[in-house]
């Protein structure tokens, strides 16, 4: 029988702050990455991260569940 891989992203396996006023932390679970963003009050897409992305929007395809 195959075992259940289980992981929390309150221990992730990697933390990032790759702009100010974000915080990224990821999981890895059976292949498939994870990531929860936490970003500040203030945080805006073209202020934070268009400087570092140097595009004029965000070119990743992902989905996200906001809370």
């Amino acid at each position: 029988m195959a075992s259940i891989d289980t992981k929390s992203l309150n221990s992730p396996d990697q933390t990032t702050t790759p702009f100010e006023k974000g915080k990224i932390e990821t999981v890895t679970v059976a292949g498939v990455t994870l990531l929860r963003e936490t970003l500040q009050p203030g945080w805006k897409w073209s202020e934070h991260v268009k400087p570092v992305a140097k595009t004029d929007s965000c070119q990743k395809r992902h989905l996200k569940y906001i809370i």
